[in-house]
């Protein structure tokens, strides 16, 4: 299992809103347990601050849009609360609105380092079948 505070640096996720899976490019600092970063999706730009709580492997993360794809700007500085276990490879949960916990949809985050991607590369050639 790889240690959750030595993956700083991008992440790629995916997350779900009205049906639709929308991806992500995310740049995370993670100290001793506290997460920090910024990044970019569809809807615009945001920051994260969050925690990591290594004995159960619980992340929480808050994401505030710094700027929307929204010509009003509407959604600037509002909170989403993503709350996912990490499981040695991703990160997976839930996000919702903070307002509306009822509202939100599952997601799913990873390491995006050269490393991670030349890993996942061997475990797909282990598993291919052979002719």
């Amino acid at each position: 299992m790889k240690d959750f505070n030595a993956l700083s640096g991008p992440w790629t996720g995916l997350s779900t809103q009205d049906g639709l899976r929308i991806s992500e490019r995310i740049t995370l600092s993670i100290q001793d347990g506290r997460i920090s970063g910024t990044g970019t999706d569809k809807d615009g730009e945001f920051e994260v601050v969050g925690f990591y709580q290594a004995r159960l492997q619980q992340v929480m993360l808050t994401r505030r849009y710094t700027w929307t794809a929204e010509p009003s700007q509407e959604g600037v500085g509002v909170p989403y609360d993503y709350e996912g276990t990490w499981d040695g490879q991703m990160v997976a949960g839930r996000w919702h609105p903070r307002w509306n916990p009822g509202y939100g949809g599952p997601f799913e985050m990873w390491p995006d380092r050269e490393e991670d991607r030349e890993e996942l590369a061997i475990r797909f050639e282990e598993l291919a079948p052979t002719a």
